[in-house]
C-alpha cells in the first residue's frame, strides 16, 4: 500500500485513512488522499485502473474491479470539422462496464470501503451513479442501498435491482443518506465534498482518467472540458494531472473547464461572480438530469480558478444539437455528456490547441430521453414502393 494519508484541501491537516463523512474534523472542508514520498505511476501486474495501484490507496487484497478503465481517446473528424478544432478528442467513458465513468469512482470507493471494514454502502443517484454502485457492490460482495431521483429512468432502477442492490425512489435523498451513514453504519458512496456526507476515495478512480489521457496523447492536452454537478468529474482529472506534474512526468497541466446546462449552472454563476463558494440553483431544470444538481463542491471550482479555466453553460437546444452531432459520428451519449461538446463548440478555443471532452455516460441507459429527442418516423412494414425513395 502506498505511503498515504487524508489531507484537508483547506487547512492542510492530515489524518489516517478512515471515513470522515463530514469532511475535515478541524475545519469541515473536503479531504483528499495525499501521497508521501515517491511512487511509480504503474504496476506492470495490474489491469484497468489498478495498473496505477502505486498511486491508489488500497492494498491489493481489497481491490474490486470489473475491468474499468482503458477507455478510448478518439478523434471524430466530422465533429472536429464542425468545431473548427483539428485536435478535438473525446475520452469515451461509455466503454466502461456499466457504460459510464462512474465505474472508476466505485472501483476505488468500494475497494476503500472493504479496506475500512464496511459491509454496507449507500448512495443517491439520477441514474449512472446508482447503476454503477449496484454493480460494484455485487462485485465486492457488500450490501447496497440506492436512493433514486424521482425522474430517474425506470430502466436504470431495474438494473440496480438486477445487480442485487435495493433501489428506493425518494424525494429527500440527501437527508436519508445522512441517516443511514450516521445511524446504520453505511459507507457513503458519495462525493469528496460534504454534500451532506462525503468520502475522499471515489475521486481517486477519476484521476486515472488523466493518467490515461497523458499516456494516450503522449502529452497533456491544452484544455479539458468536463460536465460537472457535484464537481468530482472535474476535480478528479485535475488531481491526476497535478500528480503527473509532481512526479516529473509533465511540466504542465491543462486548463480545466466545467460544463453545465443553462437551466442548472451553479458553478457558472459562481465563476462569473468571482465567488469561491458554489451557488445554489433555486429552480433547476434541464434535459441533462445527470448534471442537474442544485449546487456543488468547492474543490472543482477552485480547480477551475487554479488552472486558469472557466465554467461554461449550454442551452437545451445546444445540448441536443451536440448529442445529435456525436451520434452522427458514431457515439451515442446521454445529454450530460453532450454538454461538454456543446460548451466546447462555443468556448472559442484556438484552432491549434488540443482539447479533450469527457464523455461520461451512454445514451443507451436513457431510453425515454432518447425517444423524446428522436424526430423521425420509424417505418413499420413498408412496401417496397414506400421504401424505395429512401434508398
Amino acid at each position: 500500500m502506498p505511503d498515504s494519508c487524508l489531507k484537508c484541501l483547506s487547512c492542510a491537516a492530515e489524518f489516517p485513512h478512515g471515513l470522515y463523512s463530514h469532511g475535515c474534523p478541524k475545519c469541515g472542508e473536503a479531504l483528499e488522499v495525499a501521497y508521501r514520498g515517491t511512487q511509480a505511476l504503474e504496476n506492470a501486474g495490474g489491469a484497468g485502473i489498478w495498473r496505477f495501484a502505486p498511486r491508489l490507496p488500497v492494498p491489493v487484497e481489497f481491490q474490486v474491479s470489473l475491468g474499468e478503465g482503458n477507455t478510448p481517446l478518439v478523434l471524430l473528424p466530422a465533429v472536429s470539422k464542425a468545431a473548427g478544432l483539428p485536435s478535438l478528442y473525446f475520452k469515451n467513458e461509455t466503454a466502461n462496464p456499466t457504460w459510464s465513468f462512474k465505474d472508476r469512482f466505485h472501483a476505488a470507493g468500494f475497494s476503500a470501503a472493504r479496506m475500512l471494514g464496511y459491509g454496507k454502502v449507500v448512495t443517491s443517484t439520477t441514474g449512472n451513479h446508482g447503476v454503477s454502485a449496484a454493480a460494484y457492490a455485487a462485485a465486492a460482495g457488500v450490501k447496497c442501498v440506492v436512493f433514486c431521483h424521482q425522474e430517474s429512468s425506470p430502466l436504470q432502477r431495474h438494473m440496480i435491482g438486477l445487480y442485487g442492490a435495493l433501489p428506493v425512489v425518494l424525494e429527500r435523498q440527501q437527508a436519508m443518506l445522512e441517516v443511514l451513514v450516521r445511524d446504520y453504519g453505511y459507507f457513503p458512496a458519495t462525493t469528496m465534498a460534504p454534500l451532506p456526507v462525503a468520502n475522499a476515495y471515489g475521486v481517486e478512480g477519476y484521476k486515472t482518467i488523466a493518467y490515461e489521457i497523458w499516456q494516450q496523447l503522449g502529452r497533456v492536452p491544452d484544455h479539458m472540458v468536463c460536465p460537472i454537478s457535484a464537481g468530482d468529474a472535474l476535480y478528479g482529472p485535475w488531481k491526476g494531472f497535478g500528480e503527473l506534474r509532481q512526479m516529473g512526468l509533465t511540466d504542465r497541466v491543462p486548463v480545466m473547464h466545467g460544463a453545465q446546462a443553462s437551466g442548472c449552472c451553479p458553478y457558472v454563476k459562481a465563476f462569473r461572480a468571482g465567488d469561491r463558494t458554489v451557488a445554489v440553483e433555486e429552480h433547476p431544470h434541464s434535459i441533462a438530469l445527470s448534471i442537474r444538481d442544485e449546487t456543488g463542491g468547492r474543490p472543482a471550482l477552485q480547480a477551475i480558478y487554479d488552472s486558469g479555466g472557466s465554467a461554461l453553460d449550454a442551452t437545451e437546444e445546444e445540448i441536443v444539437g451536440a448529442l445529435r452531432l456525436l451520434a452522427s459520428a458514431g457515439i451515442l451519449v446521454e445529454p450530460a455528456s453532450a454538454t461538454a461538446l456543446a460548451c466546447a463548440l462555443k468556448a472559442g478555443f484556438p484552432a491549434d490547441e488540443t482539447v479533450v471532452c469527457l464523455l461520461t455516460g451512454s445514451g443507451a441507459k436513457w431510453p425515454e430521453t432518447m425517444e423524446s429527442i428522436y424526430d423521425r418516423p420509424i417505418l413499420e412494414n413498408p412496401t417496397l414502393e414506400e421504401l424505395a425513395p429512401l434508398l
